[in-house]
């Protein structure tokens, strides 16, 4: 079973709060998140920390492209805006959560292939297709360990007759994708497991004491 927690670091604005998480993460956490620029790339490392601490534990090692790993899970994370989330599974996972913009599908040609570019010009919506197409790959890629790097003309998600499947040469493994809804952004999971959790897991209140999903 894929597993995602989601967390608000909205509540880490509060500084007495945030140095309070801030003494309870690694000794590594706490360095690289001062060296961050304040404010949101604080918050968003410190969430990160947080969330691994809870439901991970201790990082043992660092794959290809720099991917985490821990002894018995696996695991991934990321974040935009005031949104962290991490995955969990028994089985390779993958997560990408963006915030939604306008004009960023500009930019697609240079990124994705003939395929993908033809199905964000023939949407009703071209910057949330643009958009669910990157967090889609991007969540694919992290899940093989590759980040997205040089690859991504190499794989090509195709959302056409309403099911998700990517067309790739790297492995011959099976993967599957999950969607979450979170207005203002897009959230894609992608796991060689083919069971996930229905809904986020909204573990704010739980780590920081605030609801603000």
């Amino acid at each position: 079973m894929v597993k995602t927690y989601i967390l608000n670091t909205d509540a880490l604005d509060n500084r007495e709060l945030f140095e309070k998480k801030l003494d309870t993460v690694d000794k590594e956490r706490r360095k690289k998140i001062l060296r961050l620029p304040k404010n949101t790339p604080q918050k968003q490392s410190l969430g990160a920390g947080l969330l691994i601490k809870t439901f991970v534990g201790d990082i043992t090692s660092y794959g290809i492209g720099g991917k985490p790993q821990a002894l018995e899970t696996q695991f991934n994370i990321s974040h935009s805006g005031r949104y962290v989330v991490l995955s969990v599974s028994n089985e390779p996972v993958g997560v990408d959560i963006e915030l939604l913009q306008r004009g960023r599908r500009k930019i697609a040609s240079k990124f994705f292939t003939l395929e993908e570019n033809i199905q964000i010009d023939q949407s009703y919506d071209p910057d949330r297709t643009f958009t669910r197409l990157w967090t889609l790959k991007e969540a694919f890629l992290k899940c093989i360990g590759t980040g997205i790097g040089r690859n991504l003309r190499k794989t090509s998600i195709n959302l056409n007759g309403g099911d998700i499947r990517v067309e790739q040469n790297i492995n011959n493994y099976p993967y599957y994708f999950k969607e979450y809804n979170i207005e203002g952004y897009q959230l894609s999971v992608c796991s060689e497991d083919n069971e996930f959790e229905e809904k986020l897991i909204d573990v704010t209140e739980r780590i920081l004491g605030a609801n603000t999903l």
